[in-house]
């Protein structure tokens, strides 16, 4: 005896079924004797295996021509793919009824041609590599050839006041010294 594909399958989802029964049957009545599930699974999937397998599908017949010049299955797939969406629709208007408009004066329009505006301003591109990087980050001002960096000195007429110390008291006594 020949399976299908989708035959086989559902003999191995049977078989799965049949397995999970295993786990979760419960005795009823007392005495009851518990199913073989595991040899009912392993019938099956005897059966299925000893059959040889054919696919259901013949090889598609598909040309260049209109959808009723295909045959039923063809022409469904085709229909399908057409109203997927990936090609204009008049694609699909053309396969099912012949009908094609005329492109319009210039189409396809070639894409516009990129040329050098003399009214945009010139620029530079400054990529941040922390490796090359010398100074710290911040940023560069073309016009005036100055690089502006995000940390900065203290003016020089703002005196320095060193951060106090923290009392020796207020440390725990501990062999683990952190390290950050």
């Amino acid at each position: 005896m020949v399976l299908s594909e989708a035959q086989k399958r559902d003999a191995y989802r049977e078989a799965q079924q049949i397995l999970r029964l295993d786990e979760k049957w419960q005795e009823l009545m007392p005495g009851e004797r518990k199913p073989n599930f595991q040899r009912a699974a392993q019938e099956i999937l005897r059966r299925a295996l000893g059959h040889t397998t054919r696919r259901n599908e013949e090889p598609l017949n598909i040309h260049g021509g209109l959808m009723h010049e295909h045959g039923p299955r063809e022409a469904r797939l085709l229909e399908r793919t057409l109203r997927a969406g990936v090609v204009h629709p008049d694609v699909l208007h053309s396969f099912q009824h012949n009908i094609t408009k005329k492109a319009p004066e210039g189409y396809p329009r070639p894409p516009p041609r990129a040329s050098d505006d003399p009214d945009l301003p010139d620029f530079d591109l400054y990529v941040h590599d922390a490796g090359q990087t010398i100074g710290p980050a911040g940023h560069y001002e073309p016009g005036k050839d100055v690089f502006h960096a995000s940390e900065h000195e203290p003016d020089s007429h703002v005196p320095l006041v060193p951060a106090p110390k923290q009392p020796e008291q207020a440390r725990l006594p501990s062999s683990y010294e952190a390290v950050h």
